[in-house]
């Protein structure tokens, strides 16, 4: 299952741009600029969906910019939800190719909580992500557990008393 990710649109030197913060909210950790061939206009919006397939990624000089283009690269998200005044961590991410990862953190101050999340860019077309997670956890929320995303989209989640492959 693809998601969709919104784009805000501004103006440099007469040209659009499209790009997402991720991290803080008011102090954003990378701003992800997504060239306009992997976006789609729906209800004068622009959005993008993910995993992005055929990318490259370069990170600016300021180290808080990250521009995706066509490449030969596949961009996997992957975000961790903090229970109620707790944490989320990523122990371990694993492919069968090398990768670039971007990892982010938000802060719920409201919640008290601190979710991680993470770009990742590899020519594989699957990531395992292992997690962990406290805090007040709802709805049987797993407290632990390892994720496989596709290329394809799909995504499944393996308990930690699975064996993964």
């Amino acid at each position: 299952m693809f998601m969709k990710m919104q784009a805000i649109e501004t103006v440099s030197d007469g040209k659009p741009l499209f790009y997402v913060d991720l991290g803080f909210e008011s102090d954003y950790q990378f701003r992800l600029f997504v060239d306009k061939s992997f976006l789609s206009k729906e209800d004068d919006k622009w959005f993008f969906q993910l995993p992005i397939i055929k990318c490259d990624v370069m990170q600016t000089d300021n180290n808080k910019d990250i521009i995706v283009k066509p490449g030969n690269l596949n961009m996997f998200y992957f975000y961790i939800m903090a229970g109620d005044k707790g944490k989320s961590v990523i122990d371990c991410i694993d492919t069968d190719q090398p990768y670039q990862v971007f990892k982010f953190v938000v802060n719920d101050e409201y919640n008290k909580m601190v979710s991680t999340g993470a770009l990742i860019f590899t020519s594989s077309d699957k990531v395992k992500i292992k997690w962990h997670r406290n805090g007040r956890l709802y709805f049987y929320s797993p407290a632990k557990g390892t994720t496989l995303l596709h290329a394809d989209g799909k995504m499944d989640f393996i308990s930690n008393n699975k064996v993964v492959k």
